[in-house]
């Protein structure tokens, strides 16, 4: 007699066990997904909240800066404003002492054997009429006008002029007892008169026997009263 045994029972259970199992993996792989998902996010929210906190401190320093840059502006107005106004001091004052200073040089310029008529003056151009014993003392005039320079030493006449790389200028100053000689930068220097002309020279005749004849002549040239 043959003994029958039936497995189905047996299949069955194992087929829910096996399921069990499936449904536990599932189940440990969805909680790892999350769990992942929950840590990939926190780092991502840190980075991102560390990034807004660089962001908050960049627009602090960039508001900041422009303060100061703020500041730095009002202070180079304030300066601008402040060398302006000096400018318009200096510019007086020149004024001021110009046109005295400038007579003097004119003054000092004059050969013993020329006399001035008249000295007319409009926007720093300037003409002189006057007579002379002859037209040597007129050249003398006009190289006595062109030589007579301001210094950082006061008057003077301009003895020589650096040419080529030199960059100096030898003046013989008036303001000392004897002739004294001193080398100067040539930016140092500034000329009292320029653009020198010669417009007109006539020798005069002698309304009588005798008598000594002169050279009337005109001048035009340009005054520098920014001294």
């Amino acid at each position: 007699m043959m003994i029958r045994i039936n497995l189905l029972p047996v299949r069955a259970v194992k087929k829910r066990e096996m399921g069990r199992q499936v449904l536990a993996l599932y189940a440990a792989v969805l909680i790892a997904a999350v769990v992942g998902n929950y840590f990939w996010y926190a780092d991502r929210d840190g980075e991102l909240q560390r990034a807004n906190q660089g962001i908050a401190q960049t627009r602090a320093k960039i508001a900041e800066l422009e303060k100061v840059i703020g500041e730095v502006t009002n202070i180079n107005a304030r300066k601008a404003e402040v060398e302006k106004k000096l400018a318009v001091l200096d510019t007086l004052r020149k004024g001021r002492n110009g046109p005295v200073r400038m007579l003097d040089a004119l003054s000092s310029a004059m050969p013993k054997k020329v006399w001035l008529k008249d000295f007319v003056e409009a926007s720093n151009s300037v003409t002189i009429n006057g007579s002379a014993v002859s037209h040597d003392e007129v050249a003398e005039l006009m190289r006595g006008l062109g030589g007579m320079v301001w210094t950082p030493k006061g008057m003077g006449r301009l003895v020589d002029q650096g040419r080529g790389a030199s960059k100096t200028a030898r003046v013989e100053l008036f303001n000392t007892e004897t002739a004294n000689v001193e080398e100067f930068s040539s930016g140092d220097i500034k000329p009292f008169f320029g653009n020198i002309e010669l417009t007109n020279a006539v020798q005069t005749r002698p309304s009588t026997a005798g008598a000594a004849s002169y050279v009337e002549f005109k001048l035009t040239l340009t005054a520098n009263y920014a001294i």
